[in-house]
């Protein structure tokens, strides 16, 4: 099946990651983030800003799991390639 909309199926993902988050499901949040990154995606900006608040939500209430460290550095990983050498990320805390 292909989606008419990638980039709002991506967002969509994102946002109910969030909402997973703050239940206590960390799988389905994770999971969630998981695909809206792996999208077909055309404004990675756009996007950027809805996953850094999942990042955000998962390092508030899980900032022991492996799979909030993972995905915190994926991430991390896309915004220095979409920055470019000059971008500066933040160190995980």
């Amino acid at each position: 099946m292909t989606e008419i909309s990638p980039m709002r199926a991506a967002e969509a993902r994102l946002t109910l990651g969030v909402a997973a988050a703050r239940t206590g499901e960390i799988e389905e949040a994770i999971g969630m983030g998981t695909a809206a990154l792996e999208a077909n995606r055309k404004s990675l900006p756009s996007l950027l800003l809805v996953a850094d608040e999942l990042d955000k939500e998962l390092r508030a209430h899980y900032p022991r799991e492996a799979a909030t460290r993972d995905f915190h550095e994926r991430i991390m990983t896309i915004k220095r390639g979409a920055a470019g050498p000059s971008f500066r990320s933040e160190s995980y805390q």
